[in-house]
C-alpha cells in the first residue's frame, strides 16, 4: 500500500515538473515537446538545411537571400530553431532583432517563407499535428531569423 502510494505521489510530482496536470496543456504546444516531437536535433538540423535550400531557390526571395552563403548561415538557423523549439540551443538572434528585420519583408517575401516552411515541415514530419504546432511556433520569427541571416 505504501509503495503504491508513493508511486502514485511520484507520477504525480512528475506531471506537476512537466506543467501538464493543472496546465492542462496540450503537449504539442510545449516547446519541449515541439523539439522532441519533431525528432530532436537531427531532424531539426534537416529541417534548417531544408528551409534554407529551398529559400535559397525561391525567385521572391532572392533580394532577401542573394548573397546567403548556406555552409555559413545553416549552423545559425540551426541554433535559432532549435532554441525557439525547446530543444536548449543558444539563439544566436534575439526577438528584438528578429522583429525589427520582419519588418522589412515584403508581402510576397512573407507568402514566399511561409510555403517553404510548410513544404521543409512536410519532408520531415509525417504528422499534420505537430507541423502545425511548429508553424505557429517559428512562422511568426521566420522572415526576421532569414533576414538577418541573409
Amino acid at each position: 500500500m505504501k509503495i503504491a502510494r508513493i508511486a502514485g505521489l511520484a507520477a504525480a510530482f512528475g506531471l506537476l515538473l512537466s506543467g501538464t496536470a493543472s496546465s492542462g496543456a496540450d503537449p504539442l504546444t510545449s516547446a519541449m515537446n515541439l523539439y522532441q516531437q519533431i525528432g530532436g536535433a537531427e531532424t531539426v538540423s534537416k529541417l534548417a538545411g531544408s528551409l534554407l535550400g529551398s529559400a535559397k531557390k525561391d525567385s521572391r526571395l532572392s533580394g532577401l537571400l542573394g548573397k546567403l552563403d548556406p555552409a555559413a548561415a545553416t549552423p545559425k538557423l540551426n541554433d535559432q530553431l532549435c532554441a525557439t523549439l525547446g530543444g536548449g540551443c543558444a539563439a544566436p538572434f534575439t526577438d528584438a532583432q528578429i522583429s525589427s528585420a520582419a519588418q522589412k519583408l515584403t508581402s510576397p517575401q512573407k507568402t514566399a517563407i511561409t510555403e517553404t516552411l510548410k513544404s521543409s515541415l512536410k519532408s520531415v514530419s509525417s504528422n499534420p499535428l505537430v507541423r502545425d504546432a511548429i508553424t505557429k511556433a517559428l512562422g511568426p520569427k521566420l522572415g526576421g531569423v532569414l533576414a538577418l541571416l541573409g
